[in-house]
């Protein structure tokens, strides 16, 4: 059950605690802005530039009825600082959820590196909630709002000619009418397969040795788009082109899977979220916001004058939706992209021959690892190498971790691309939108 407190006026402190920065000469802070926009563990993470501005908090997160929800918050850091420090991730917070009747729960529980997790029973409609924020002697409140009912969401995928492009539809209606803005969050995940000997170079000590290479990899790739109905004449979506995958790559060598979740928002968080991305794909991955565009629903009650950016938004629930791809199901990918592959993971005539005329070192020096050979007094000899990322799937951007929905056993083409299937059905293309 979600247990609730009445809540009780405290004398706070007017004054924002001491800045732990105020040593750093530059001006310029970076900050790690997490957005979790699905109640799973994926999340999207984002490195903002922050110019002539004092370190701010950056706050993510919703609050969905009948879930363990997972709030991310983070603090800026310095420019100077070559890699994320472990103090960009905020573990000294308390966090809980408060509502317009003035009860707040109990503290969320540190789950470390910035996630608080808490769970969350029944939301009433009549009732507003929001969060508030315990850090550094000072608090933080999200503006309240009514819990929002999200539409159901239907995905659908399409290859219109053999070794083109295949794309991907979103379909929703809302009877109610109650909803005009959505965030869809898409996670796409697809096994990849290496294959390789379990034998590798040690370049200090000049020796083989064995260990494990898995054969099975999984690669991922999130990303969130928005969508407003609010323009048209009905609340419905019908065929929105979500996106589109070219036909290169390791995508559909095996199984792949997509699954978007969607969430209903409110404007004034559609709008949030349209500067936010907007902001970060014209500066490229890097971007600069300003004070009034992109801060949030997330104030600092204590001390108005400092800033905080990140949007909570209230969910009675969300839809979600996962689609498999099996590798038979699309003919894929173009034939010159395969033949491309098949010249770089070459493993044959053209690194053996290298391997009579280099030593180990420079052929390991030059990303190539041991694919085959024999024993020979209980020594490994390799007679052909390959480039690193043909031997070993996790070289490619691959994890050996199964994701938990994944079947046990699965079918792959069984080469470097798959072989042709029967023809496809072809279906008329949507018009773009």
């Amino acid at each position: 059950m979600w247990k609730f407190r009445k809540r009780i006026k405290k004398n706070v402190s007017l004054h924002c605690s001491k800045n732990k920065f105020k040593n750093v000469k530059s001006k310029t802070l970076l900050a790690l802005f997490v957005l979790a926009l699905s109640f799973s563990s994926c999340v999207t993470e984002y490195i903002v530039t922050l110019t002539n501005h004092k370190p701010m908090l950056f706050v993510d997160g919703s609050i969905i009825e009948n879930t363990d929800a997972i709030f991310h918050i983070t603090q800026s850091f310095a420019l100077n600082i070559d890699t994320i420090p472990d103090e960009a991730f905020v573990n000294n917070a308390v966090l809980r959820i408060i509502d317009s009747n003035g009860n707040e729960s109990e503290p969320a529980v540190n789950l470390g590196r910035g996630r608080y997790k808490i769970w969350i029973s029944e939301l009433d409609a009549n009732v507003q909630y929001g969060i508030r924020i315990e850090h550094d002697g000072d608090i933080f409140e999200s503006a309240l709002s009514s819990p929002l009912r999200t539409p159901e969401v239907e995905v659908r995928w399409q290859q219109y000619e053999p070794h083109e492009a295949v794309y991907f539809y979103l379909s929703m209606h809302d009877e109610t009418g109650e909803n005009n803005f959505f965030l869809w969050h898409y996670d796409e995940i697809w096994e990849t397969r290496e294959g390789g000997s379990n034998i590798r170079f040690n370049p200090i000590t000049n020796r083989f040795y064995s260990t494990y290479i898995p054969s099975r990899c999984w690669k991922r790739n999130a990303v969130y788009e928005l969508g407003s109905t609010e323009a048209l004449t009905e609340n419905r979506i019908i065929d929105r082109l979500l996106f589109r995958v070219a036909p290169e790559g390791d995508r559909f060598f095996c199984l792949y899977s997509l699954t978007v979740t969607q969430k209903a928002v409110s404007q004034s968080s559609f709008e949030f979220h349209q500067n936010l991305k907007q902001q970060n794909e014209e500066m490229g991955g890097i971007f600069t916001p300003q004070p009034a565009e992109v801060l949030g629903n997330i104030r600092c009650i204590t001390n108005p004058q400092k800033r905080v950016m990140g949007y909570i938004n209230t969910l009675k629930n969300v839809s979600q939706k996962r689609i498999f791809i099996h590798s038979w199901q699309t003919i894929w990918p173009s034939l010159d992209w395969c033949g491309e592959r098949r010249d770089y993971c070459n493993t044959l005539d053209h690194i053996r021959m290298m391997a009579e005329d280099y030593s180990p070192r420079f052929l390991y020096s030059l990303g190539y690892r041991p694919f085959g050979g024999n024993l020979h007094g209980g020594n490994f000899v390799p007679n052909s190498w390959a480039r690193f990322d043909c031997v070993d799937c996790r070289e490619d951007g691959g994890t050996a971790e199964r994701p938990y929905f994944w079947p046990a056993t699965t079918s792959c083409s069984g080469g470097a691309c798959p072989p042709q299937p029967p023809g496809i059905i072809n279906r008329p293309r949507p018009p773009y939108n």
